[in-house]
């Protein structure tokens, strides 16, 4: 078989079997192989300098000699080994170097039998010569060998397949002649370099496309230098084994694994679904999209029902015109939805609750996003595969890739891929159903406006907690009190969810019970905590301690005296913003959180300057993972430094200044500009201890009522006045006091120096007393009672149209 008809294979078997000689420009040796010596018995020094064409037979010189001018020859020649014996073998000349002069030869097949060599192993022998040849030429490895001057020599059919052209074409280049250089070429031709320059071997990987295919292949390449029988290097061998199974088995995993640390951690349904499509381009596909059906965006439903619609929640890919995800609304049942055609692949892939790939072009190529511009003729693959979780199917997720189609392994990877991100979106759909209700629940609980009071202007702000943390257990309110005074609460349920919601609910109820039995601040706090422990002991069985760890600030604020009272368990202190700007936290003692008991709880009184503010916050507001307390109390006060003027303004920037996007935990602000009550709606007058005092203190009444205008009011308030003042004079002590007010509601208080508590009680119909209370009832709007440091408060509102 000739050199020339195999594709210059022969002559491989021969630079690794049989001899390789080269030749200089003048005809004359000047390299000799180890194998030239193996077959003709001449050693290196024999050779050298000596005209090749001394080496051939008389009858093959004329043949050889016209190889050596045209540097082109390949056929049988006879040679004579050093002992004059004939040596058939075959002989390729190729040029050497890019000037084309100097030249090598390839001499391969049998040796002529020596004196005393059987025949029999010399037929062996050359068998096995072939089988070596063939299993160099026939290689899967791509084997290349290479001149000291990194020139082609000679490339075995695997290689000729991969660079796409022949030998001869090759042959006396450099790699980055033969192929487009880019750095991946640069790198082998510098292996190769050090390889001659070392004498080492190199090793180099690569990653290149084969011809016809869209998919890089991963070659690991090991160069290894040639030498002669006296170590001179006479060339290099390249041998690039394709490893790309193994890459691409390597690569899956990592994607897998991937997959597995970065989808789903946000518990957001459509930001897991734009998780998946961005991590499988371009590792996997061009193209990814996911649909999902309505019961995995919440509004119910089952994936068999006719026809099957989808929303299109994350896409992601290059070179196709991509469709734009539909945004998810809050409410599911909105458009818009996409039909999935029954002969689709998702809704194949749908219908049979498996993984489906096809070659593309196909028929089943239709996308619920006909105007996405897809091209349906383009050539490539597409693989489907359904996300099903718990036994429930939420959506398909879909990946296209030009050029080269999908395997079998890819299909089990997009099967796998699909089967992690449904059951994190069934997670992220479980975390937002909680979050939305216990988010329901506690907007629920929490006051929607500030109640109708005179005492101050009051606004409310309010940040949920993200979507990992959970709603959270933080709480305000405005309670208005007898008198005019108004209440002021804020306060914090540690941890999260349905529990701390619901726990929230209970303590503010708790609270505004309290509240409407008067109780000073600190007296509040212990009872509140009296009904914590109480609570967690009822529930300890269920739910141990659910409650222990509220913080709670109570404050009372009376826009008579200007004077606030307040007290905390275990809550931050309240800001105290003055008119000119400046800040400052008022110094409370810090009581107990609730729950622990046994503990008690201080007040602190003082009054409030004209045109400041009071702010009451939760420590969600200004503590984070990144920012501790001080830190962020001081981003409050330089906020607070330069807040609006309206009450409502200053809590949303306060927000948007500390919360941007919001935090780990949910935060509360409660701001509240106190007012003070004008002196001429306030009077009041010391009743002496005398029963002939009624009528006088009851005729002083009427004249104020008079002066206010009220004179509508002034038989209800007169019959109320001599009740409290009787009744304080028959039950209570001295000393006593009349006080009316003049705010949204018209209010007569009386005090006296007794504890005892006024009871109501209907009287019988022959009864001589009991009536009084009965009816104050009857003629306000509401009465009760309040303890003071010296006895007791008896009070009456009768509600006006207009405050005053």
């Amino acid at each position: 078989m000739h050199a020339a008809e195999s594709g210059g294979t022969h002559g491989g078997a021969a630079a690794h079997q049989g001899a390789v000689i080269s030749v200089d420009p003048d005809g004359r040796v000047d390299g000799w192989s180890a194998g030239a010596e193996s077959i003709l018995g001449y050693r290196r020094d024999e050779v050298i300098g000596r005209p090749a064409l001394d080496l051939v037979d008389s009858d093959a010189r004329r043949a050889l000699a016209s190889g050596l001018t045209d540097r082109r020859w390949a056929d049988r020649a006879v040679f004579r080994d050093k002992a004059g014996r004939p040596v058939e073998a075959d002989v390729l000349i190729r040029p050497a170097s890019a000037d084309g002069r100097s030249t090598v030869w390839f001499v391969s097949g049998p040796r002529s039998p020596a004196a005393g060599e059987d025949s029999g192993d010399a037929g062996d022998r050359t068998e096995a010569d072939g089988m070596v040849e063939r299993a160099w030429s026939q290689s899967s490895a791509a084997i290349v060998v290479w001149s000291p001057g990194l020139r082609l020599l000679w490339a075995n059919e695997r290689t000729v397949r991969l660079f796409g052209a022949d030998v001869d074409r090759m042959r006396g280049r450099l790699l980055t002649e033969i192929l487009t250089p880019d750095s991946q070429h640069y790198a082998v031709e510098e292996a190769l370099r050090r390889a001659r320059d070392t004498g080492t071997t190199q090793y180099v990987v690569t990653h290149e496309q084969v011809p016809g295919e869209k998919r890089p292949h991963e070659w690991a390449i090991h160069i290894d230098p040639l030498r002669d029988e006296d170590g001179t290097l006479v060339g290099l061998c390249s041998m690039a084994r394709d490893n790309s199974a193994e890459f691409w088995a390597r690569r899956r995993l990592v994607l897998l694994n991937d997959a597995r640390r970065s989808i789903g951690l946000s518990l957001d349904v459509g930001r897991t679904a734009q998780e998946l499509t961005d991590l499988a381009v371009p590792d996997l596909a061009d193209v990814a999209m996911v649909h999902l059906l309505p019961q995995a965006l919440g509004s119910g439903g089952t994936a068999s029902r006719d026809p099957v619609e989808v929303r299109l929640a994350a896409a992601s890919g290059r070179e196709w015109p991509l469709p734009r995800p539909d945004r998810l609304p809050d409410d599911p049942g909105t458009p818009p939805w996409h039909v999935v055609d029954r002969r689709s692949l998702p809704g194949r892939a749908l219908s049979e609750r498996r993984a489906v790939r096809v070659d593309l072009p196909h028929e089943a190529a239709i996308w619920a996003e006909r105007e996405g511009g897809f091209d349906r003729d383009a050539r490539g693959g597409a693989v489907c595969a359904p996300l099903t979780a718990r036994g429930s199917t939420l959506g398909v997720v879909t990946f296209l890739r030009r050029g080269a189609a999908f395997d079998s392994d890819d299909l089990l990877l997009a099967d796998e891929l699909a089967a992690t991100t449904a059951i994190s979106i069934d997670n992220a759909r479980t975390y937002q159903r909680e979050h939305s209700t216990a988010l329901t629940l506690q907007q629920s609980l929490l006051p929607r406006e500030p109640p109708a009071q005179n005492a101050v202007d009051a606004a409310y702000g309010y940040r949920p907690a993200d979507l990992a943390a959970g709603v959270g257990g933080d709480w305000f309110d405005v309670i208005p009190l007898s008198g005019a005074r108004v209440a002021l609460v804020m306060g914090d349920v540690v941890g999260h969810g349905v529990r701390a919601a619901a726990t929230m609910g209970r303590l503010r109820s708790v609270v505004r019970t309290l509240a409407d039995v008067d109780l000073p601040p600190e007296e509040l706090l212990t009872g509140l905590d009296d009904i914590v422990n109480r609570l967690d002991r009822e529930t300890q069985a269920n739910a141990p301690d659910p409650e222990v760890g509220a913080s709670v600030l109570y404050a009372v604020y009376d826009p008579v005296s200007r004077r606030c009272r307040m007290a905390r368990a275990a809550h931050v202190e309240p800001l105290l913003v003055l008119p000119d700007g400046t800040s400052h936290l008022v110094e409370l003692p810090d009581g107990p959180p609730l729950g622990l008991g046994g503990l008690p709880f201080e007040s602190v009184e003082l009054t409030l300057p004209d045109g400041c503010l009071l702010v009451l916050f939760t420590d969600g507001l200004v503590k984070s993972r990144q920012q501790d307390l001080d830190e962020g109390i001081a981003r409050l006060q330089a906020s607070l430094a330069t807040a609006s003027s309206s009450i409502t303004a200053v809590c949303e920037d306060i927000m948007d200044a500390l919360l941007p996007e919001g935090g780990s935990d949910d935060a509360a602000l409660l701001v509240a500009r106190p007012r003070a009550l004008a002196a001429a709606d306030v009077a009041h007058w010391d009743v002496p201890a005398d029963p002939a005092a009624v009528a006088a203190v009851r005729e002083e009444a009427s004249a104020q009522l008079a002066a206010w205008g009220l004179e509508d009011r002034a038989f209800a308030t007169e019959v109320i006045v001599s009740e409290l003042v009787t009744n304080a004079l028959r039950h209570g002590r001295a000393p006593i006091r009349l006080r009316l007010i003049r705010d949204r509601s018209l209010i007569c208080e009386v005090t006296d120096g007794s504890n005892a508590a006024p009871h109501l009680r209907r009287a019988r119909t022959y009864d001589e007393g009991g009536r009084g209370l009965f009816l104050v009832a009857q003629l306000s709007s509401r009465w009760g009672s309040r303890p003071t440091e010296c006895g007791k408060t008896i009070w009456a509102e009768q509600q006006l149209d207009q405050a005053g």
